[in-house]
């Protein structure tokens, strides 16, 4: 996710494209974001008010996450000793990206734990929740097809209406 530049998203009239280059399978893959039913989550209009708010503050090109100062502003690059350290482009860490997800799910009183890695195991376990066809999951999520690890991450959503003793004649 923090690895996105501004240049892979793109407006449509779906909502946004985001195109990226996925390691595992070797390739580019686009992916939609979709317009939610509730505009205080929707991740389009969310999305739009984030690239905004970076248009503003004159960044238009260059990495689509990048570091934020604790007042809320874009920092500028960071050096050490005179030595310029991290990203030049202020691009955020993988790290910081967890903190972020686990400071918001503490503000929202969500139990468990949390990290960056919650996103996509949420992702796949709300999509086979709501019965989407898993290679399509995979596909999505940048797993590649016939992974099966991906089973891993789906978490159990309803063992008694998804088990295999229902509908066998038991």
């Amino acid at each position: 996710m923090v690895a996105l530049d501004l240049a892979d998203v793109s407006e449509a009239e779906h909502g946004y494209d985001v195109t990226d280059y996925r390691k595992k399978v070797r390739r580019h893959t686009t992916n939609t974001i979709l317009y939610g039913t509730d505009p205080a989550t929707c991740p389009v209009r969310t999305l739009r008010t984030y690239l905004a708010a970076l248009a503003a503050a004159a960044r238009t090109d260059g990495p689509r996450f990048v570091r934020v100062d604790r007042w809320d502003r874009l920092t500028p690059p960071m050096n050490r000793n005179g030595s310029p350290t991290g990203d030049a482009a202020g691009r955020m860490t993988a790290e910081a990206a967890a903190e972020v997800i686990e400071r918001l799910a503490d503000a929202a009183a969500l139990t468990g734990t949390w990290s960056g890695h919650s996103l996509r195991r949420g992702f796949a376990t709300a999509a086979c929740g709501a019965g989407h066809d898993p290679l399509e999951i995979a596909r999505a999520g940048g797993w590649a097809d016939g992974f099966r690890v991906l089973a891993r991450y789906m978490d159990d959503v309803d063992r008694v209406k998804n088990s295999p003793l229902v509908g066998i004649g038991l």
